[in-house]
């Protein structure tokens, strides 16, 4: 395999080998000289970050590493920028530790959630945070890690990261890209940037044709584009028998066998969506319960403090003790890690981020318990998944509460439609589990074993 690596990279030419054409020069030229000025104009400023939550890691952010990723040997380095690609990582870590078992394996993320879930769910050698995308700092990174290859999940785009690694030969790949064109508009503006950064990337394994197109406009080589599909769609397919083993101090163990309704990931207004489409179910099915859980853990005492202000019976899962108040209408899912835990014992589930404009979440992950979906309209992040679900008839759009209560109205009262989405959901993930196999026999070419 390193034979076969070398070859590429010589077949790349001068980017890939750390030289730069005179255009990408000045691009990263004026890229390293704000990233600098930036950076030292917000050093006075660190001794205040250092006291609130922000600073929290911001020694890894600056480029210090931890003990356990100083002592790692050539790794291959993954970088997922939060929870939800920490989650669609997971199945190419297992085929990393499958066919690489000698490999250390580290993995990078931008936010402090997806640090925390890297670490209890990946099972890798090492986490750390990303550090700012400054030139020194990365630079400094990079050579101190010599790693074996960088892969970047969904599109993560760090111009002065990628540089260091066509400068000090480390091959890298995009892996489950996408960028939506609301995305490609902004970084539009910047293609003198970004076709500078993506002269770096030896091959980009592209979710859809058209994120596919909208990276080659932005200056990725076509010929190094393949599209595979979403990673996310490769994470296993759980057997029915695992609604019934959850652990009797999880969420869902909470439950005592109420019905159940979820509202995931949800952002500013969508909390309120739930609540209005509930309030007439409640009327016909007092016991029944909602699981609000916000997409940000900044925003839980944000969403406490609203459902008090409406006057609803509602608990903080992290403050519950053995079960439930059987009066409880809503339960906050104030804890990190858990949802995955609650999905088996939903009947329905609502996926947000797609009221919000934000562009949607992982619509799969209900998908996979076997749970009928709801989104709205908002779902260019999660195009692909979104696609496939609604043409197999496992979800449904909505565009307001009075469509949400319809549709979980129609789920409720109507089990057997409820379990035909649900059998057609898993069916949409199975087909797609051989997602992480193919994407890893992709980019095994880019990464050099010794």
């Amino acid at each position: 395999m390193r034979e076969e690596a070398e070859e590429d990279r010589r077949a790349e030419g001068p980017a890939a080998a750390g030289a730069l054409p005179a255009a990408h020069w000045l691009s990263y030229a004026v890229y390293d000289l704000v990233g600098t000025l930036l950076a030292l104009l917000a050093l006075p400023a660190v001794p205040v970050v250092l006291l609130t939550r922000a600073g929290r890691g911001l020694g890894e952010r600056l480029g210090r590493l931890p003990h356990d990723v100083r002592r790692l040997r050539r790794p291959v380095w993954v970088h997922a920028a939060s929870v939800g690609e920490v989650l669609a990582a997971e199945p190419l870590i297992r085929e990393l530790r499958a066919h690489l078992p000698g490999v250390p394996l580290l993995v990078s993320t931008t936010s402090l959630t997806g640090r925390d879930t890297a670490r209890a769910r990946l099972g890798v050698d090492a986490v750390m945070l990303l550090p700012i995308d400054v030139v020194w700092i990365v630079d400094r990174v990079v050579r101190r890690l010599q790693p074996r290859g960088l892969i970047l999940v969904e599109t993560e785009l760090w111009p002065a990261l990628l540089r260091a690694a066509g400068r000090h030969r480390v091959p890298a790949a995009i892996v489950s890209g996408r960028i939506s064109a609301r995305a490609a508009a902004r970084y539009a503006w910047i293609r003198w940037l970004t076709r500078a950064a993506l002269a770096h990337v030896q091959v980009c394994v592209m979710q859809t044709a058209a994120d596919a197109e909208r990276l080659a406009a932005l200056g990725a080589p076509p010929t190094r584009m393949q599209i595979i599909g979403s990673l996310k769609f490769a994470r296993l397919t759980p057997t029915p028998s695992d609604a019934a083993h959850v652990p009797a101090s999880s969420a869902a163990a909470l439950m005592h066998g109420r019905r159940l309704l979820i509202a995931a990931s949800t952002h500013p207004g969508e909390e309120a969506l739930a609540v209005d489409a509930c309030r007439r179910l409640w009327q016909e099915l007092p016991a029944l319960l909602l699981l609000i859980a916000p997409r940000r853990p900044e925003r839980f005492d944000e969403v406490d403090r609203w459902l008090s202000k409406q006057g609803l019976r509602h608990e903080r899962r992290s403050r519950v003790g053995s079960g439930l108040d059987a009066r409880t209408q809503v339960l906050l899912l104030d804890t990190i890690g858990e949802l995955l835990d609650v999905l088996p014992a939903a009947e329905a589930v609502f996926v947000g981020g797609t009221i919000a404009p934000v562009g949607g979440h992982n619509v799969l992950e209900p998908a996979q318990f076997g749970k009928p979906v709801a989104f709205g309209p908002y779902t260019a992040n999660v195009g692909a998944a979104v696609d496939a679900l609604l043409d197999a008839g496992a979800a449904t759009r909505v565009d307001d509460a009075e469509d949400l209560f319809r549709e979980w109205q129609r789920l409720l009262t109507h089990l057997d439609v409820a379990g035909e989405m649900g059998r057609r959901g898993r069916a949409v993930v199975a087909a797609g589990a051989a997602v992480a196999g193919r994407t890893f026999a992709v980019i095994r070419r880019t990464l050099v074993e010794e």
